[in-house]
């Protein structure tokens, strides 16, 4: 049975499946595996992966009672993402201690249209997110209170995963490349100017985040056959060069920067179900950080670096959780 990736391959329902599938054979330019200088980071990695016991393992709270997806820690101090409680994939926020009667969630696109993967600016003035309204997904900005609806990428192709730069200058976001079915990580000004392609190498890469720091650029690349799976990659801005942080026999994806810029936040199927993971860039030690039941993805780390909120989904139930963690080790 083929296996699909969750960036690229939505259920076929879902629009973004049209007309999109994953790449089954090589390309030129494709990044390859594991080079002899980065083997003993990943063998090192491998070796290095932390059990609940040695990390004093937190139980998770559970923030929503609907479906809701795509969890991000915003600069005012709310939780933004996005829920079909409305009966239509819409933009909400909601307090960072979770809804309530006291403290209902606040509901900021309201189209007939599918509205997703929202996220803030840094300086919480605005928000990219996804939608399909003109007929293919575009990227669009808004204001954080939900005005101005500004769309800023209009090409034929779907424009997804949109994440900003941490000076709040620039967006990063995948775009498809129809001929190859496959997406090409992009940048652009905030106001949609100056697009340019960071990466495109005949395969699936997409989730781009850069660093606070702005040094580097996370993503997680799909091969595109059932031999290989999903692994974490990290670019350097300024050379270009990329190297590969994992390499196993399960999907890797979903990555996020720690404030502190050499860790990294991403979703692993640990025994068979995705877990939260924890990555130093620098020498591949690896730490589990979340357990129970339950697959965990799609988690985003508060900007003192001692929380994460993130989708569990049990049994198809999927909800927000937020989770305290531990140190990072240095």
């Amino acid at each position: 049975m083929r296996r699909f990736h969750p960036a690229a391959d939505p259920p076929s329902s879902h629009p973004l499946a049209q007309g999109i599938v994953v790449s089954r054979s090589p390309a030129s330019g494709a990044v390859p595996g594991p080079t002899r200088a980065t083997r003993p980071i990943l063998a090192a990695a491998a070796a290095a992966l932390l059990t609940a016991s040695a990390l004093g393992a937190q139980e998770p709270t559970k923030l929503s009672r609907v479906r809701l997806s795509y969890p991000t820690y915003t600069a005012a101090g709310t939780i933004l993402y996005e829920s079909m409680g409305g009966g239509n994939w819409d933009v909400f926020t909601m307090p960072e201690g979770g809804v309530s009667d006291s403290a209902p969630m606040t509901r900021l696109t309201a189209s007939d249209s599918l509205d997703r993967m929202p996220a803030m600016s840094p300086d919480g003035r605005f928000i990219a997110f996804i939608s399909d309204r003109n007929g293919n997904y575009d990227v669009y900005r808004m204001r954080a209170d939900g005005t101005d609806v500004r769309r800023l990428t209009t090409t034929p192709a779907h424009e997804i995963h949109p994440y900003w730069t941490p000076d709040s200058r620039q967006i990063v976001f995948n775009r498809l490349v129809p001929e190859e079915r496959v997406y090409a990580i992009w940048i652009m000004d905030s106001d949609g100017g100056g697009q340019r392609e960071l990466l495109h190498d005949g395969q699936m890469n997409s989730y781009a985040q850069v660093s606070p720091d702005g040094r580097l650029l996370v993503f997680d690349k799909w091969w595109g056959n059932e031999e290989t799976n999903g692994e974490i990659m990290v670019m350097d801005l300024d050379s270009r060069a990329v190297r590969r942080l994992t390499e196993n026999a399960v999907y890797d994806g979903y990555p996020t920067w720690f404030p502190d810029s050499r860790h990294v936040l991403y979703s692993s199927e640990v025994d068979g179900v995705f877990k939260l993971m924890r990555i130093d860039v620098t020498n591949g030690e690896r730490t589990q950080v979340s357990f129970g039941p339950g697959a965990d993805q799609r988690g985003d780390v508060s900007a003192d670096g001692t929380r994460i909120v993130f989708n569990r989904n049990i049994d198809g139930s999927i909800e927000i959780y937020e989770l305290l963690l531990p140190p990072a080790r240095d």
